[in-house]
């Protein structure tokens, strides 16, 4: 079983170094993608460091689609078209914090490549602690089974920033594209079940955006 678990997490890290940043250099896509961006601030109750949170969208195990944030917190990355949601949370201190997303409770649509598409800024409630550990003691097998535990629906908020559209138009002045403002939006029946009708953080939490 020791050798399953070192091939499937050899695989994994092959596909996260294969990935890098997961941020975009320029604003050219492939005519089955488009460019989304946005800003991501997670409100915790300890102090995280902006460039160790990652985004993982419509899977949690290859991060095919998964971005990290630069220092001030933005990301700015390539998405299939069609329907895409959030799948996983992930802070890379200490071997590791993942947190599964229910699938199709964080959603944004991203229908043409003609467009550039800003998503909002997401404001996340969660702070990474020893449950979030991958326990993935069955190898290979384990770690699929990590994957694809349904997870938990985390309070967020989301809001349009002039701010976060400015700082794309300068990162990427170059880019002839109409940017459409199409904000990241919430299930929110998947989210009464868990938090009721109140899903503002707590007033002992650290809000981590960079101001």
């Amino acid at each position: 079983m020791k050798h399953g678990f070192y091939v499937g997490v050899f695989i994994t890290l092959t596909m996260l170094t294969s990935c890098g940043t997961g941020r975009i250099t320029t604003a050219e896509t492939k005519t089955n993608e488009t460019i989304v961006f946005g800003k991501v601030n997670v409100v915790s109750e300890r102090p995280l460091k902006t460039k160790r949170i990652l985004m993982h969208f419509n899977e949690r195990l290859w991060a095919k689609n998964a971005v990290r944030l630069d220092e001030y917190g933005y990301f700015y990355m390539k998405m299939p078209l069609g329907k895409n949601f959030i799948a996983l949370i992930e802070y890379m201190e200490s071997g590791g914090y993942y947190k599964n997303i229910p699938d199709n409770y964080l959603s944004v649509d991203v229908p043409s490549p003609d467009h550039v598409y800003y998503i909002g800024d997401i404001h996340i409630t969660w702070t990474p602690d020893k449950s979030d550990r991958r326990k993935n003691t069955g190898g290979a097998v384990g770690a699929i089974v990590e994957s694809k535990k349904k997870g938990e629906p985390l309070p967020v908020t989301v809001e349009k920033s002039d701010a976060t559209i400015h700082y794309f138009k300068q990162k990427f002045p170059d880019n002839n594209k109409e940017i459409k403002i199409n904000l990241l939006t919430t299930d929110r029946s998947v989210a009464s079940e868990v938090f009721g009708s109140d899903r503002s953080p707590k007033p002992n939490m650290v809000d981590n955006r960079i101001r």
